[in-house]
C-alpha cells in the first residue's frame, strides 16, 4: 500500500536560548513527550467511539509514523510529518481523511488554549491523559515555551511551566482502597497485561493482570454474554463521589455467573462466610474456654460490672 507524507502539527520553541534559530539538542525529548500525548489521545478517542469493540485495532500504534525533516527557515520551529498508508484510488478533495491522531493534535491544542486561559478542561480530553502532561516540558526553562499548531487548528496554543501546572491540576484528587467486585469483561490487552471490566451502572474501569489470570479473562471475555468476572485488589477511588477510577493491584481473578455464585458452585465471599473461616482455624480447646453466657454478660467480662443473672 502507498504510503502519504501529511503535516500534523508544528512545534515552535520560544525563549532566549532559541533566539539564534538554534535548536539544543536538551529539547529533543519535548518531540517524544508530545508523540506520546498524541498517541495515548487517540486511543482513547478510539475507545469512546467503539465502546463495544474489546480492544484497539491490530497494530493501531506501530502504524503511527511521525517524523520531523527540518527546521522551518528563520526560526525553531518543527514541524512534524505524519507519513500513513493511502488507498490505491485517491481520494475526492472534499473527503475528510482525518483519523483519531488527527483529531488528538486538535484536542491537546485546545487543551492547552483552555489551561492557559484559566478554563477548565475541555470534555473531549480524555481524563486518563492529563497526567502524561507531566512528562512535556520538563527541559524547558522559566523564559521558555512552546507554540503549539496542528492542521486542523493554525492558531497556536502557548505551552509552558505555568500552564502544565494548570493542565495538572485538572487531575481529581484520589485514595486507595480494597476493591472486590463483580462485572463484565469488555476487553483486554495482553502485550500490555491490561484489561477493563464494565461494571453494573455501565462504567468501564481498567487493570493490570498477572500472567496467571490471562486465562481466566481469556475465557471470562469470550463468554461475556454469561459470564461474569470476580476481581479482588486494590484501586484508585475518585475522592469527590468515591468511584473506582481503576485497579491498582489485582490479586485474584475468578469467574462467577450472573447470579453472582461462583462457577464452581460456591456462593461469593460474604462476611458471614469470612467469620466463619475465621471461626474455623480457632482450635477446638479454645472455643471450651468462651463463657457460655457471654452474650447476656458481655459488658460483666469486658468492664467487670455486676452479672445479670437468669
Amino acid at each position: 500500500m502507498p504510503r502519504e507524507k501529511r503535516e500534523l502539527a508544528t512545534l515552535r520553541f520560544t525563549g532566549s536560548r532559541f533566539e539564534d534559530h538554534g535548536l539544543e539538542l536538551d529539547v529533543l525529548p519535548e518531540l517524544t513527550a508530545y508523540k506520546k500525548l498524541l498517541v495515548e489521545t487517540a486511543k482513547e478517542i478510539w475507545r469512546r467511539r467503539n465502546p463495544n469493540r474489546a480492544r484497539l485495532p491490530r497494530n493501531f500504534e506501530s502504524r503511527i509514523s511521525i517524523k520531523f525533516f527540518r527546521l522551518m527557515p528563520g526560526s525553531t520551529a518543527v514541524p512534524l510529518i505524519r507519513e500513513v498508508d493511502v488507498a490505491a484510488t485517491p481520494s475526492l478533495p472534499f473527503d475528510d481523511i482525518a483519523d483519531e491522531i488527527d483529531e488528538a493534535a486538535t484536542v491537546l491544542g485546545e487543551a492547552i488554549d483552555a489551561a492557559d486561559l484559566g478554563q477548565p478542561a475541555p470534555p473531549e480530553l480524555p481524563s486518563a491523559v492529563v497526567p502524561l502532561f507531566d512528562g512535556f516540558g520538563q527541559s524547558l526553562r522559566e523564559d521558555e515555551g512552546i507554540l503549539l499548531s496542528s492542521a486542523r487548528r493554525p492558531i497556536p496554543a502557548r505551552y509552558d511551566g505555568r500552564v502544565r501546572d494548570l493542565i495538572l491540576a485538572w487531575v481529581e484528587p484520589v485514595y486507595e482502597d480494597q476493591v472486590d467486585l463483580i462485572g463484565e469483561v469488555r476487553g483486554t490487552d495482553l502485550d500490555g497485561s491490561t484489561f477493563a471490566i464494565r461494571l453494573d451502572d455501565g462504567r468501564k474501569v481498567r487493570g493490570p493482570f498477572q500472567p496467571e489470570h490471562e486465562r481466566t479473562i481469556l475465557d471470562a471475555l469470550g463468554d461475556h454474554d454469561c459470564m461474569r468476572m470476580r476481581v479482588r485488589g486494590t484501586g484508585e477511588f475518585i475522592q469527590s463521589d468515591g468511584s473506582l477510577k481503576r485497579f491498582l493491584i489485582v490479586e485474584a481473578i475468578t469467574l462467577v455467573e450472573p447470579n453472582g455464585r461462583g462457577v464452581d458452585g460456591d456462593e461469593p465471599a460474604s462476611l458471614l462466610a469470612m467469620v466463619a473461616e475465621i471461626s474455623a482455624r480457632v482450635p477446638g480447646a479454645e472455643w471450651q474456654t468462651v463463657p457460655t453466657d457471654l452474650a447476656r454478660n458481655l459488658d460483666h467480662y469486658l468492664y467487670g460490672r455486676k452479672r445479670k443473672e437468669e
